[in-house]
């Protein structure tokens, strides 16, 4: 029978989707794609733990990766049938890479996917927005695997550590949101640490998060935002160094600043409306813990004070993107720049 996939108008969900694989429905073609790479993994090893049976992997998995092949070897791999099992699994990750051509081979495969075959397409630079996207979800299980709000992060933590056997208190769950960040990888990559550390299943608390994550909270690019809009320029430049050293991206580092301030902005905007302290947290869709940070330093600045470090920080992403200036010149000019603005 043919697996029933959603029009292009109804909302296909992660619980949707972990729900139909609970139940065996496997559908021919999933499309997962987004910024948050970590939810597409664990979706992608879902879907592959309950595609195929032990022993299946060595003839009837296919794992493809965009730079690296073409749409004719990806549709004859889907279009052959399965060797002594129910489907084949063929995985393509970064399909962003293929080309027009291959593309195209993608599309009139999904219009008709083998029912013998279950295709999993990938892409952490594909949006909902994107053209090829647009006309591949129609005919798919399609998720976009979107990066998680501030005030999103604790509620994952909790679910993440209770499929591990484990709980965490709220206090526990925002500290380590607050030492680590929103990276999803990191989080689990902490998580892993802390299981270690723990002699049995038991509840996670302050004193291990501390123990285990606690060093590490100078050199994260939340401290470092931190420090900038608390005007701590030596701090700051530490901080920056550091990042720079462990490999962060100079355009992340300055796509997380420009959130902050941007945050910082709205915060004052909501102070000035009165608006009950109760509701900014939601509005501003940040942790509640973090509230207070944000009210302290939104009072530090004014109105045409954030409006120009807006201005200095687009400036600076320019340069990012367009100059052969170095990106540590770049970003090193832009927290002097910022420090001498106010």
């Amino acid at each position: 029978m043919r697996h029933h996939l959603n029009k292009a108008t109804e909302k296909y969900t992660i619980g949707n989707f972990y729900a139909d694989l609970n139940l065996g429905k496997i559908a021919p073609l999933y499309l997962f794609f987004g910024e948050e790479e970590f939810l597409i993994g664990q979706m992608i090893d879902a879907v592959r733990k309950a595609a195929l049976q032990p022993g299946d992997e060595d003839f009837n998995l296919n794992i493809y990766y965009g730079n690296e092949t073409d749409g004719a070897a990806i549709v004859n791999a889907a279009m052959s049938f399965p060797l002594l099992a129910a489907r084949r699994l063929v995985m393509v990750k970064d399909f962003h890479h293929l080309d027009d051509k291959s593309q195209s081979l993608l599309l009139k495969y999904a219009a008709k996917p083998s029912q013998t075959s279950c295709l999993c397409l990938t892409s952490c630079k594909f949006t909902a927005a994107s053209g090829v996207i647009k006309k591949l979800a129609p005919h798919a299980r399609a998720i976009e695997a979107k990066r998680l709000y501030d005030n999103q992060v604790p509620a994952w933590i909790k679910s993440h550590v209770r499929e591990r056997g484990y709980t965490i208190s709220e206090e526990a769950a925002s500290l380590l949101q607050i030492n680590v960040g929103n990276s999803l990888k990191r989080l689990s990559s902490e998580i892993d640490k802390i299981e270690l550390l723990k002699k049995e299943k038991a509840a996670i608390t302050v004193a291990d998060i501390e123990a285990v994550v606690g060093a590490t909270k100078e050199y994260n690019v939340f401290e470092f935002c931190d420090a900038v809009a608390g005007r701590e320029v030596e701090k700051s430049l530490r901080i920056l160094n550091r990042l720079l050293e462990l490999g962060e991206s100079p355009i992340g580092i300055l796509v997380m600043l420009n959130r902050h301030f941007a945050i910082m902005t709205k915060t004052k905007e909501l102070v000035l409306k009165g608006t009950a302290k109760a509701e900014m947290a939601n509005s501003l869709k940040i942790n509640r813990y973090f509230l207070d940070k944000y009210l302290l330093q939104a009072q530090k600045y004014r109105r045409d004070q954030l409006q120009q470090i807006f201005q200095l920080l687009l400036t600076a992403d320019l340069h990012l993107k367009t100059s052969y200036q170095k990106p540590r010149l770049t970003l090193e000019t832009l927290l002097y720049e910022i420090f001498s603005s106010i």
